[in-house]
């Protein structure tokens, strides 16, 4: 399904974080985009605020938005709560944040673009 900028009422998107060695596994995850109004409440007086509360409110948002993920440690899929966040790379955290307020894109999978190569090649 194609990007969309209108949030109906149960839209979902996919979202994908490639994995970067020495810092973090890959991540597929499903998440529900925060209406404006949101992401401006969550980001007010972002300057003025401790980063204890910023990691509050980035946690939060990611447990409200995100309905599913591949999370994985020791072979089991991590429940979405703020206690795993809490103990999780701050970059792997800020790129979900990212891509769920729509302030970066997630990463594109590289099994989806080898097998586009290989469709293309036998064309």
């Amino acid at each position: 399904m194609a990007t969309q900028a209108f949030i109906d009422d149960g839209y979902t998107e996919e979202g994908y974080i490639k994995e970067l060695p020495g810092i973090h596994q890959a991540l597929k995850f499903q998440y529900r985009p925060p209406l404006a109004n949101e992401v401006r409440e969550i980001l007010h007086h972002w300057g003025d605020i401790s980063s204890a509360e910023r990691s509050q409110r980035i946690n939060e948002a990611i447990v409200k938005h995100v309905s599913k993920w591949d999370y994985e440690y020791k072979k089991k899929i991590l429940p979405i709560e703020v206690a795993v966040l809490e103990k999780s790379k701050q970059p792997f955290v800020d790129r979900i944040f990212n891509i769920i307020t729509g302030s970066d894109n997630s990463d594109t999978e590289a099994k989806k673009q080898q097998a586009s190569s290989e469709a293309d090649s036998k064309n």
